[in-house]
């Protein structure tokens, strides 16, 4: 058994897992980390063979030989946009792997983790959606393009091969790991929001996510399924959840500009790319993978509160709330002020 991105948070749980598997003799984990190496592995159970490469590597080619399933949940890197470890997933990297893998033979299951986000994070798309929802991912979310193309290669792969290929559609994902990157999106209900928005959203705990694509493998699913807890929360109900906290509200555009401008310049009020997936709706139903024996053990809220840990801010008095917020806000638009200027005298200075 192969899994990649076994330095992401969902990869590490994979990996333990397979371990743990009846009939698995390896495991070879991609991209591993010095972290793995603390996971236990009995002398009588499988081998756990490291190969820290990226998935273009030469290297790797020997080393999954033989190799009958395959997780793709890695590479990713950049922002993350639903909580298994990164954004921006490395097409051409992925490409390379798949192209080792046919040289070996022998692999009859692949598992991808793709993203929900592929029904594209729109208004008018129905709640919930299935599987048989048309995938249109928003041209302006990175993140929804790349996930969209990596499933196609993978089941063109697949076809060609004669192998099962199981394209996984997480809701967004969270858990202990990720709560700094939850605490600073969107879906938080805190620092830049957007006004007017009004999209159910679900959050799934990474390890459901982790239960889920075992389930899929052993079952040798083929095709897309989503993977979500049972039903979905309304933006008031993620507040509740939160609490007291700072807001700023802007329109779409404006956010998205100071978004931008704050990656640009390292004061990251909000990640651009979470801000527009998370002004349409893209709940899915999980009827599919409840079908082959999966069930959630967390719900959404408690996914939510096991990922949002609270912090310095919620031990504050509502005064010392306000003014650090009134603070924070204004030292914000100083320094986006000033990126703006810095940008626009480098224009004019590279028109004369």
């Amino acid at each position: 058994m192969v899994v990649t991105g076994a330095d992401l948070p969902i990869g590490r749980r994979v990996i333990a897992a397979a371990l743990a598997e009846p009939g698995v003799d390896r495991v070879v984990a991609v991209g591993a980390q010095p972290s793995i190496r603390r996971l236990e592995t009995s002398s009588d159970g499988p081998e756990l063979l490291l190969a820290p490469f990226a998935l273009d590597d030469s290297r790797l080619v020997p080393l999954v030989m033989g190799a009958t399933r395959v997780f793709l949940t890695g590479p990713r890197s950049g922002l993350d946009i639903d909580g298994t470890g990164g954004s921006h997933i490395d097409v051409t990297a992925a490409r390379a792997f798949l192209a080792a893998l046919a040289r070996v033979g022998a692999v009859s299951t692949v598992v991808v983790l793709s993203s929900a986000l592929v029904y594209g994070a729109r208004t008018d798309n129905p709640i919930p959606l299935t599987e048989h929802a048309p995938v249109r991912p928003n041209s302006a979310i990175n993140a929804s393009n790349e996930r969209a193309e990596l499933e196609r290669l993978c089941r063109t792969w697949a076809r060609s091969r004669g192998s099962t290929c199981a394209v996984v559609r997480p809701s967004i994902v969270v858990g202990p790991e990720n709560g700094k990157w939850l605490a600073r999106s969107s879906w938080a209900t805190a620092g830049l929001q957007l006004s007017g928005v009004v999209a159910p959203v679900q959050f799934l705990h990474l390890d459901d996510l982790t239960t889920a694509l075992i389930t899929v493998c052993r079952a040798r699913f083929d095709g897309p399924i989503n993977v979500a807890p049972d039903g979905w929360l309304a933006v008031d109900e993620v507040r509740a959840l939160k609490g007291p906290t700072a807001r700023l509200r802007m329109r779409k555009p404006f956010a998205h500009v100071l978004a931008r401008l704050g990656e640009h310049f390292g004061v990251a009020p909000g990640d651009p790319d979470a801000l527009l997936a998370s002004s349409g709706q893209w709940v899915v139903a999980n009827d599919r993978i409840r079908s082959l024996g999966w069930m959630p053990t967390f719900s959404n809220e408690e996914a939510y509160v096991d990922s949002d840990r609270g912090g310095v801010w919620a031990r504050l008095t509502p005064r010392h709330r306000q003014r650090l917020a009134l603070g924070t806000l204004g030292a914000l638009v100083l320094s986006v002020a000033g990126g703006a200027a810095v940008l626009i005298r480098r224009h004019l200075t590279a028109d004369r």
